[in-house]
């Protein structure tokens, strides 16, 4: 089976997966992110992170650049970021099967863990208050900003190659820090902008080839 998104990891990892059925890779989806959704606290960054663990530097079925690229694209479209990176992790790995699969997965724990809150939360209230269950979530939430920091790091350290990427990245962060705009708008600008970059410099380029 010619399984999507083989291209760029290693040949024994990419052998492993076109060895598997599309229906197996589903399988093996909705039961990852069964795991993850049901162990990560955090949001969308910390399932991300999670998810780049399991699928990059364990089962080597995705590359950093796979990262990259679903990052950008979940978040240009509307949507929760977790379930929006589980269908494209599932698209990736195993077309609509491993899409359905994985978003399946990613919304089963969530659902039914709220579903429970709901139904205890005015029982259990004053047990959220005990100084060793609050530590225990201030704890947690130190993992998941070191876990969301790391994979960021990695990121910086993939793309941040050129001055316009830190001009960019400025841009952005004093556009969301100091003037309060939306992310989604930074988001369409920084596309617009770098599709006028590059377009720049293929012209510059086109140009210098013909003199």
């Amino acid at each position: 089976m010619d399984t999507p998104g083989t291209t760029g990891r290693d040949d024994q990892s990419a052998a492993e997966l076109r060895g598997l059925s599309r229906w197996r890779v589903a399988w093996v989806l909705f039961w990852s992110y069964i795991r993850i959704t049901s162990l990560v606290l955090g949001g969308g960054y910390a399932i991300i992170a999670a998810a780049q663990e399991e699928f990059v530097r364990r089962r080597k079925w995705l590359t950093e650049d796979d990262v990259l690229e679903m990052i950008t694209v979940t978040q240009t479209v509307p949507g929760i970021l977790a379930c929006n990176s589980a269908v494209y992790v599932g698209w990736k790995l195993g077309g609509l099967a491993g899409a359905v699969a994985a978003l399946a997965g990613a919304v089963i724990p969530s659902l039914v863990i709220i579903i429970l809150i709901a139904a205890v939360i005015s029982r259990v209230q004053g047990f959220i208050q005990k100084p060793m269950v609050r530590g225990a979530f201030i704890g947690l939430i130190a993992c998941i900003v070191g876990m969301v920091l790391a994979t960021a790091i990695r990121m910086w350290k993939k793309v941040m190659k050129e001055p316009f990427a830190y001009i960019v990245a400025g841009c952005s962060l004093i556009g969301l820090a100091v003037f309060k705009f939306k992310p989604a708008w930074l988001i369409l600008a920084a596309i617009f902008v770098g599709i006028a970059a590059q377009t720049a410099t293929a012209v510059r380029a086109r140009g210098g080839r013909e003199k």
